[in-house]
């Protein structure tokens, strides 16, 4: 399967895409939401989002937002990485459609049952 990690740090984006290559997904990476976009416009065999919120140039909000207005990609399960934790944003993210909040820093351990659950394989 293949996974986007859509987030600014590089160590973030590293540590996750290490785990889940480890396991056998195949990821792409993006540094912002902007880049994401692109990503997904030449890769559209991706089946599942890792985003942060925080981004320069585009946020995760956005970046989500604008996902869901495009057909081809509205479909995408999402889920956030973030360190923010305020409920507004959680009550916007499940309007979007997110599927799941993580908080960082990521305990990896629950992103493959996450993704499990997503996918109804547990």
């Amino acid at each position: 399967m293949k996974i986007l990690i859509v987030d600014d740090s590089s160590t973030a984006r590293v540590r996750i895409s290490d785990f889940l290559s480890d396991n056998g997904y195949e990821v792409f990476e993006a540094d912002t939401g902007v880049s994401g976009i692109e990503m997904l416009k030449k890769n559209k065999e991706i089946k599942l989002i890792f985003s942060d919120l925080n981004m320069p140039l585009m946020d995760g909000m956005s970046f989500i937002q604008s996902t869901r207005e495009m057909k081809e990609f509205s479909h995408i399960p999402v889920i956030i990485c973030s360190t923010e934790m305020c409920e507004e944003l959680k009550d916007e993210a499940k309007l979007l459609g997110v599927k799941a909040w993580i908080p960082k820093p990521l305990k990896l351990g629950i992103v493959l049952s996450l993704i499990d659950k997503i996918f109804n394989r547990t």
